[in-house]
């Protein structure tokens, strides 16, 4: 490792650095209101960009636990804290590299370490940025027939990934339609946002409510289509049904949206809609983030 460079407690881009390196390594040291090492809940956002200006940045991820690894020059390396807590400052350090440094842990080539490789939805969870929620309306609070229920869905600074959407429902016939750029949103009740990764969990962006009223629900997603689901019309013989697994969903940041599920068949209707989603962008974008 060469030169160094520092992104200190109140900054969050580093100095323009020269170009004439192959790698880098960037550290993150947080400290509490004495300046002894502070231990906190989140992980820090490192981004790089080869230009000395403008904001084009590259997402850097993870190497290893406090350590994040980057071949060829950057210009810039900047930082987001906005989702650690428990830290009173904080320090980034920057080691530039004359050679391009190791990408993968030592050892992994001559079976003395292990390597893995798994899908985005699991490296989510352990970076503490997959989410779920649950809006239940059973015995105690059914849907009675020819009535909609709704729940606003509301996403914050960040994309939302969507990674799956199960539907559970015991009724004749539930019809479920789904809307963006909603207005005039009151009342319901906050639903929970739960977050997989109990040891470092990133705080969500996104905010959801059950049973709200709406003054527009706002465009209905895909032309105007609605999703049915169709039950037995004996009470008897019904049962649940859900979803089938499909592609993700690209919702962009600072957008209402609602979910309408209205009971179009007789006698009352007892359901549940879970949702899955990961906030933040793409890795391996094809265009400059």
């Amino acid at each position: 490792m060469a030169a160094r460079y520092y992104i200190e407690n109140g900054d969050t881009v580093s100095e323009v650095m020269p170009l004439d390196w192959e790698g880098g390594l960037a550290t993150v040291l947080f400290f509490d209101a004495l300046g002894a090492p502070a231990t906190v809940a989140g992980m820090p956002l490192i981004y790089q960009s080869v230009y000395a200006s403008g904001d084009i940045w590259k997402k850097v991820s993870p190497f290893t636990i406090g350590e994040w690894r980057f071949n060829g020059p950057s210009a810039r390396v900047r930082v987001d804290m906005s989702g650690v807590t428990g830290f009173t400052s904080y320090r980034v350090i920057i080691w530039r590299a004359d050679d391009s440094i190791s990408m993968i842990p030592s050892g992994a080539f001559s079976g003395n370490r292990a390597i893995t490789v798994q899908p985005y939805t699991e490296a989510n969870v352990k970076a503490g940025l997959q989410f779920y929620l649950r809006a239940v309306w059973g015995l105690t609070d059914v849907i009675a027939a020819g009535t909609t229920r709704k729940i606003s869905v509301i996403t914050g600074a960040k994309p939302v990934l969507i990674k799956l959407r199960e539907f559970s429902y015991i009724a004749e016939e539930i019809t479920l339609r789904l809307f963006s750029g909603a207005s005039g949103v009151t009342g319901g009740t906050a639903l929970t946002i739960n977050n997989y990764n109990a040891v470092a969990p990133v705080a969500a962006t996104v905010s959801a409510r059950k049973n709200v009223t709406t003054v527009s629900d706002g465009v209905l997603f895909d032309g105007g289509d609605s999703d049915i689901f169709l039950g037995a019309a004996s009470a008897p013989q019904r049962g649940a049904a859900s979803l089938p697994d499909g592609r993700e969903r690209v919702l962009p940041p600072n957008t209402s949206y609602i979910v309408a599920i209205t009971n179009s068949g007789g006698g009352n209707a007892r359901c549940e809609y879970f949702l899955d989603w990961y906030e933040g962008g793409t890795d391996l974008p094809i265009k400059p983030q």
